[in-house]
């Protein structure tokens, strides 16, 4: 058995999972966004702005592009057309 053998179709959990992952992911930005408050230094905040840019760009494919992107980029078999939660959930966090 293979991870491509495993099907998940009409199911509440690609939603869930979904945003468990982006929640956990904005609260770590939060958190960097305090550190990069704290140290102040030019170098970190370019950083960090590059990695809030990653973030963005990746929930605006998937809401973009959808399905494909996830497929081929991310190698991961997320329909995201399927559910609307998350069509629209990529949207709201990019």
């Amino acid at each position: 058995m293979t991870w491509n053998d495993i099907v998940i179709t009409a199911s509440i959990w690609p939603p869930v999972i979904f945003y468990i992952v982006s929640i956990v992911v904005g609260v770590l930005l939060y958190v960097g966004k305090y550190y990069v408050h704290r140290r102040a230094n030019f170098t970190v905040f370019i950083l960090y702005g590059l990695v809030v840019g990653a973030v963005a760009s990746v929930q605006m494919c998937l809401y973009r592009f959808g399905e494909g992107f996830a497929k081929d980029i991310l190698r991961v078999n997320l329909d995201v057309y399927g559910y609307d939660s998350i069509y629209n959930g990529a949207f709201i966090f990019f």
